[in-house]
């Protein structure tokens, strides 16, 4: 007997990892359709019943027409019999047509929408590593493919249970007949069982390389019809390029279509041998009776079809358990991707601080999923209240990370997060995140208009967002728009709608932030190169808004532009994962380190006439 866990859970030997049981499965799918539409099983047991009964009551119709026919027995019996079995027949096709439109126009599809809006809310919802661990992401396309196809789950269930009908009822018929026919029928049954299983596990076992490769290609698919990606792919020639990566992407993905395509034909091979030599036994049993005048031809006729709905019946059932276990798998991958465990607080929390908002990180170290190394390492610092921090170092030594850790996006590895002594998994992270506004870089804009970018909803309050749009820079924008605060961004979705230039992007993200700061009271601004698409003279603009809408609020933010840093009350230089610099900007000059060597280099080009003069020949 296989080993489980708690809650039915099935060991798996090959992974040592923990699967859902098929009646698991079973009991939590039928709860979960119950929960928003207790009238979809009981039609979907109806539309098995009916699907039973229709092809029996048809044979036991055929003979008796054939009996008619031929005067096989008494005319006006057989007569009442046949209307009889058409009104019976009437009445079963009637609640087949009914249950059957009702599941398949309407019930399946919310069932499909139920699920994957399901798995969408955790996708939205999980802590923010998860989204980025390359594990967990397969697992979501493991349970995304697998949310496509739960509603099937029931129906081979049903069909299942139609099989078994069938075959009980055609065993009652042949057993009039000799209860030896039945076993020539399912005697090469067990052959056919071993193919379908072989044909599930090699299926099953295979799975993860079949995924995997699946969201590669959704992903180059994706990245191909981003109009954001239009002009690198023309400007820089990248058909060819990215048309090879696709290609690579899609032949490994042939290739494993080519492999499963060999298995189900030497498999299906298999499975027809097994078939013919059924038939050749069972349907010369029922010849040889009528050939020693032992049968009549209604009843050779329904003896025939007795034979051939059993066989067919069985096989079927057997097909249908094994996708059934396939699609149990399914389950499984869905479960566990909704049960992956998020580290951030979702109970009741400390209640967030109100004035005082000190951040102390105490031997903080970060390390990625699948990394050999942690990116931070042992950092140890606080950020007062109302301080303006700047953090400045090389492409790579974890300034984004070290962002993403203070507001509480990444958990440490190692050491500890506080806010006002205390620690930051102690705050509620719904309640944990209203105190912070953020600019990263990598800034999405929605299909909406412009107010709902900024406001993140459809409604939103006019004073505020003339605020964030007055000190984020992008007023005098939306104000030269025919439609202003209500244009429709993103062209590849609106007609009318317009797209932003980089810049302007920037603009818009920190005015989201800025209306989150005055609606929901954030009181840390979080910035990860605001400006790095702006020109100087929009960047010195910036920076002296930035200076009044962040006087008496925390904030910290990210710039390659280091003459930037002068605004700020602390700098902290960061270099290979450790902070190694700390002070102000002339502290840090004075200082002559890292910092100052890499200030100097930048404003070489500002303040050397040579270099000047070779940037104004070469402008030429």
């Amino acid at each position: 007997m296989p080993k489980r866990g708690a809650d039915g859970m099935l060991l798996d030997k090959n992974n040592n990892k923990c699967k859902y049981s098929l009646p698991s499965n079973l009991k939590y799918l039928t709860k979960f359709i119950n929960e928003f539409d207790r009238s979809y099983l009981p039609l979907l047991f109806i539309m098995t019943f009916t699907s039973a009964a229709a092809e029996p009551l048809w044979s036991f119709f055929n003979r008796d027409m054939v009996n008619f026919v031929l005067g096989g027995g008494k005319s006006a019996e057989l007569l009442i019999s046949m209307v009889i079995m058409l009104l019976v027949i009437m009445c079963v096709y009637t609640f087949q047509v009914i249950s059957n439109n009702k599941i398949n126009y309407g019930k399946q599809r919310n069932i499909y929408f139920k699920f994957s809006m399901k798995l969408n809310e955790k996708r939205f919802d999980t802590d923010y590593e998860n989204r980025e661990n390359p594990e967990i992401k397969t697992l979501f396309q493991r349970a995304y493919n697998a949310a496509n196809n739960f509603y099937q789950f029931f129906w081979r269930i049903t069909q299942l249970i139609t099989c078994i009908f069938t075959i009980l009822g055609w065993s009652a018929i042949l057993c009039t007949l000799s209860p030896w026919l039945i076993l020539i029928i399912l005697a090469p049954t067990f052959a056919y069982y071993k193919a379908v299983a072989y044909k599930i596990k090699w299926f099953t076992s295979r799975e993860k390389e079949f995924t995997e490769m699946d969201r590669k290609i959704s992903y180059a698919n994706s990245a191909s019809r981003d109009f954001q990606n239009a002009k690198d792919i023309r400007l820089y020639n990248m058909e060819s390029w990215f048309s090879k990566i696709m290609k690579d992407f899609v032949d490994k993905r042939l290739w494993w279509y080519k492999k499963q395509g060999s298995m189900e034909f030497k498999n299906g091979f298999v499975m027809i041998a097994i078939v013919a030599l059924r038939d050749l036994a069972s349907y010369g049993f029922i010849v040889y009776n009528v050939i020693n005048g032992k049968l009549t031809p209604g009843d050779f006729m329904i003896y025939f079809s007795s034979i051939s709905s059993i066989a067919n019946s069985f096989y079927s059932l057997l097909d249908n358990y094994g996708n059934i276990k396939w699609m149990s798998f399914h389950i499984s991958w869905y479960r566990e991707y909704l049960e992956i465990p998020d580290n951030t607080n979702r109970g009741q929390g400390k209640p967030l601080p109100k004035e005082k908002f000190d951040i102390r990180f105490e031997n903080v170290s970060y390390q990625y999923a699948g990394a050999d190394s942690p990116t931070l390492k042992a950092l140890n610092f606080t950020i007062k209240t109302g301080e303006k921090i700047a953090i400045v170092g090389n492409n790579g030594a974890g300034k984004t990370t070290l962002v993403k850790l203070i507001c509480g996006l990444y958990q440490a590895t190692e050491g500890e997060i506080y806010i006002n002594d205390i620690p930051i998994n102690e705050y509620n992270r719904d309640e944990l995140y209203t105190l912070y506004s953020a600019v990263f870089q990598d800034i999405h804009i929605m299909p909406a208009n412009i107010a709902e970018n900024i406001a993140m909803r459809d409604e939103y309050n006019e004073d505020d967002l003339k605020y964030a749009l007055a000190h984020s820079g992008i007023e005098e924008k939306i104000n030269s728009l025919p439609d202003g605060i209500n244009t429709y961004l993103m062209r590849s979705v609106y007609d009318n709608a317009i797209d932003l230039s980089g810049g302007e992007t920037q603009k818009l993200a920190l005015a989201r932030a800025l209306y989150k700061q005055k609606t929901r009271g954030s009181k840390i601004l979080l910035l990860d190169e605001p400006t790095a698409a702006l020109d100087p003279i929009a960047e010195q603009n910036m920076y002296l808004e930035y200076a009044k809408f962040s006087k008496g609020k925390t904030s910290v933010f990210i710039s390659h532009r280091l003459a930037s840093t002068r605004f700020c009350d602390r700098i902290f230089y960061l270099d290979n994962g450790e902070i190694t610099e700390i002070g102000t900007h002339k502290e840090l000059l004075e200082k002559g380190g890292e910092y100052a060597k890499i200030y100097e280099l930048q404003s070489m080009y500002y303040k050397d006439e040579k270099i000047k003069e070779e940037l104004r020949e070469s402008a030429v």
